[in-house]
């Protein structure tokens, strides 16, 4: 009896199952025509503020009878960046080098992060010179001042022995504002030893370079937005020019290359071009990518002046060195010596075929077998 009472009872909650999923489904389905029919009729239904799309009203029923309802994950992506990056103004573009001679003399460019500028600027303006490449020894963040300032001269010695360098282009100075000098008590910024100490290390620097005969370039500072950082600079330009120039070498100033026709700050400006582009940066201080060409321009052009250009003969001598003999390389007489002017400036005397002939009156050497030998006439 326990037996088929038990069988009695599960048959009967087999038919309620039943029965309660059939109802289910009918109200379901009498709840989708009724959203139809609203639809049709105008009214649009909205799920409650708050509630999932997704939300099944037979899920809670379904639960109670073991029919699990697997949840759809929405994943959401990330919209795709159709914006395109924009390159920063200040950022060096790409460009393709010509390969370089292996015997290619270094342009070796010393300094912060502008002397790094100025570098891709000069690589960028002698990128199709074989005989020339240009190499970098800079700190972004360093100068001559500060508690940790590199020793720039025993790195640049180290470079200027261990490679061909040609010449050296230096610039720095904005990162040394507000910088102390290591010493007891340390020299802060802006008084009276601090400047002189500043030109000391300017001073010690570029000799140590022209003691190993090579020419010095220090590219002056620009003006900025700022009045008192200009005042600085102003005061930083005028020691690199002075120690610079003391030991024969070049100071290239861009203070009015950087002004406008007014005398005043631009961030705008025409670059090698001529066209009217931006060449400062929004800190009013650094380059854009024109800015720093428009830089190795200048530089560029008194290196050419130097070096004599970038051909087959390139760096056969330095023009600031009367004592560099030329051994190799020019065969013709020099630029600045004329064909015949073997001729005495202050006595006008010589001894030139054309000055005994043309204002001596005296008669050319015969030639001997040359038809107007009068030796050979009189024969």
């Amino acid at each position: 009896m326990a037996l088929s009472q038990l069988g009695a009872n599960f048959s009967l909650l087999a038919n309620i199952r039943r029965a309660c999923l059939i109802a289910l489904t009918l109200v379901f389905c009498a709840s989708i025509f009724g959203e139809a029919m609203a639809q049709s009729s105008g009214a649009v239904i909205r799920p409650a503020p708050g509630k999932s799309r997704s939300f099944n009203p037979l899920s809670p029923f379904l639960k109670m009878f073991g029919v699990e309802t697997r949840k759809r994950r929405t994943t959401r992506s990330r919209p795709a960046d159709t914006s395109t990056r924009r390159t920063s103004s200040a950022a060096t573009p790409r460009f393709v080098e010509t390969p370089k001679d292996p015997d290619a003399g270094i342009i070796l460019v010393v300094g912060d992060r502008m002397a790094r500028g100025v570098a891709d600027g000069l690589a960028f303006t002698l990128a199709d010179k074989p005989m020339v490449r240009v190499e970098t020894l800079t700190e972004d963040k360093s100068g001559l001042a500060g508690d940790n300032a590199p020793d720039w001269n025993a790195r640049v010695l180290a470079k200027v022995r261990g490679a061909d360098v040609k010449a050296v282009v230096i610039t720095m100075g904005r990162e040394d504002l507000g910088k102390r000098f290591p010493s007891e008590p340390p020299i802060e910024f802006g008084v009276d030893g601090w400047w002189s100490t500043y030109e000391k290390k300017v001073g010690s620097l570029v000799r140590t370079i022209r003691q190993e005969r090579k020419p010095v370039l220090w590219v002056g500072l620009a003006p900025t937005g700022n009045a008192l950082t200009n005042t600085d600079f102003v005061l930083l330009n005028e020691i690199f020019r002075g120690q610079t120039e003391a030991e024969r070498g070049y100071f290239i100033d861009l203070w009015d290359v950087f002004l406008s026709d007014a005398g005043e700050y631009s961030s705008y400006g025409p670059d090698v071009d001529g066209k009217n582009l931006r060449l400062r940066t929004n800190d009013k201080v650094g380059f854009t990518w024109a800015g720093y060409r428009k830089v190795a321009f200048f530089v560029e052009r008194q290196l050419s002046r130097l070096l004599g250009g970038y051909g087959g003969l390139a760096f056969e001598g330095v023009e600031d060195d009367p004592d560099f003999i030329v051994l190799t390389g020019r065969t013709t007489s020099p630029e600045d010596v004329l064909l015949g002017g073997d001729v005495d400036q202050e006595t006008g005397e010589g001894e030139t075929l054309a000055h005994q002939y043309f204002v001596e009156g005296r008669p050319l050497q015969s030639v001997a077998g040359r038809v107007d030998n009068t030796a050979r006439i009189s024969q």
